[in-house]
This record gives C-alpha cells, structure tokens and sequence, in this order.
C-alpha cells in the first residue's frame, strides 16, 4: 500500500479513539442521578489520563503527513474554505481542552461544562476528517458511508475501551455502572450494525453512480478486498460480542479484564483492517 497512506490512517484511527473515549468518560460522569459521582470520577481516571497521549501521538502523525509543523501552521490560514484546515483547529483544540479538563481533574475539580465542550469539539474534528475525503474526486469518499465510518469507529472504540478501564479498576462496580456499561456494548454494536445495514445500499451505488470509478471500487470490494471485508466484519462483531460474555455471564472480575483485553484486540484489528481497505478501495474519477 502507498507509504503516504499509513500516518493518516493512524491519524484517523487514534483521532477517534481519544475523542470516543473521552465522549463516553464524560457521559459517565454526568450520569450522578445513577452512579455515584466520586466512583464515577474514580473508574475513569486512568482513561481520562490516556486520551492525552494517544492524541498527542495522532497530532504528531498529522504533522508527518503534512511535511513539516510550518505546513499545519499554514493549514490554519484557510478556515473558511478548507476542512483540513477545520480539522486541524478542532484536533488541535480538543488536545488543548483534554489538557485543561485533565488539569482540573487532577486537582479535583472537573467541570462537566468543560467536560462536554470539549466532547463537542472532538466530535468537530471527526466530522472535519470525513468532511476531507467527502469532497474529494473518489466514489468510494463521497458519500455518507465516509461519515458512518468515521463515527462508527469514533463510538466502537469509544465504547470498548471504557468499559476496559472501568472493568480493570480496582473500584467495586455497582449494579448501575454495570448496566450503563451494558448501554456502551450497545452502542458499539449499533455502531456495527448501522454500517453493515447500509453497506449494500453503498455498494449498489458505486456500481451505478459511481461512474468508471466507482464500479473500479465496486469490483475491488467483490476481488481483491473481498475476504479482508469479510474478516474485518467478523473481528469487530466478534470483539462486542466477546464483551457481551460480560454482562450476560457470570464472569470473575479478573476473567472480565482478560475478556475485555481481548476483546479490545479484536475491535482494533478489525477497525484498522476496515481503514486500510477505506483507503485501498479509493480510486479517483481522474487518473493521470
């Protein structure tokens, strides 16, 4: 695959983490009507503290891309006609935000209002990164499949990777935090499930519409990405469905944690398999 593809797939893929994460952390710590506040503040500490370093590792891997800092320096002179300049400012801002809401966590005074400000520019972010691709030249980006992976994988592992840190603290999970863990399994599924159902609609599409282009994706989802499609389907609904054991199951707390490693294994694979053959299945309307 094209060398210059890899920084920007992992941009992409560990935007999302850190803003999925972040999102569901946050709802967490709103829900006080249902979970203790000071337990809530407490399971999620460890991920609060990660969001930062996983951003901070997908900002540098956007630099890469862009050759050097100068050229985001420049990026930012286009706000008004360029999403990558947009994303650039609501990535930038959200690390910023995460820094002055971990801050105030540290010293024990987190500000849900922050909290959600924050929540909201990453989800800007994310939508700024489909935004690039949905305004390219290439079939298989312009449509609102481009938006549904973005997000979809923004909430699968959102999802998935909280319910890892809560399950791994040493804190005793009540029967409330447990049945809101259960609602994030959920949702990461939904998130699947969404995508799966749209998937022949956007496959039908690129056959159809899509021009010469277009039925070039078409055919290397039916060719050479065939089995890769099928295998990376099969990880992620296998990783939600392995978290689901949890839940459903009478399962040791220690057990649980060595479930949800595993688990979050999958759902990265298959994720990241499903951004290669995003990008793999790309092909340009113009050639030359």
């Amino acid at each position: 695959m094209f060398a210059e593809e890899w920084p920007l797939i992992l941009f992409t893929l560990l935007s999302q983490l850190a803003v999925g994460t972040y999102i569901f952390i946050v709802i967490i710590r709103s829900l006080n009507k249902n979970i203790d506040r000071q337990l809530s503040i407490n399971v999620t500490k460890q991920g609060l503290f990660l969001v930062g370093p996983v951003m901070f590792i997908a900002l540098i891997l956007s630099v890469f891309h862009l050759g050097t800092p100068l050229g985001a320096y420049r990026a930012l002179l286009n706000l008004d006609s360029s999403w990558l300049s947009r994303e650039i400012l609501f990535a930038g801002g959200f690390f910023v935000l995460w820094i002055v809401s971990y801050y105030l966590d540290r010293k024990g005074a987190w500000n849900q209002i922050v909290g959600w400000v924050t929540s909201i520019v990453g989800l800007g972010a994310v939508f700024s990164m489909a935004s690039i691709y949905f305004v390219t030249i290439k079939p298989a980006w312009i449509d609102v499949n481009t938006y549904l992976v973005f997000f979809g994988t923004t909430v699968v592992f959102g999802a998935v990777a909280v319910i890892m840190v809560v399950l791994q603290s040493k804190e005793e999970k009540t029967e409330a935090l447990m049945k809101v863990l259960k609602v994030f399994g959920l949702a990461g599924l939904a998130a699947i499930v969404i995508q799966l159902i749209y998937l022949p609609v956007y496959a039908a599409g690129l056959s159809v519409d899509g021009g010469l282009a277009g039925a070039e994706t078409a055919s290397l989802f039916a060719g050479k990405y065939a089995y890769s499609i099928i295998i990376r389907w099969i990880l992620s609904i296998t990783g939600l469905a392995i978290i689901g054991l949890i839940f459903y199951k009478n399962i040791k707390p220690q057990t649980q944690c060595k479930i949800c490693y595993a688990a979050f294994a999958l759902v990265i694979i298959g994720e990241f398999l499903g951004r290669f053959i995003f990008y793999g299945t790309g092909v340009s309307m113009i050639v030359g």
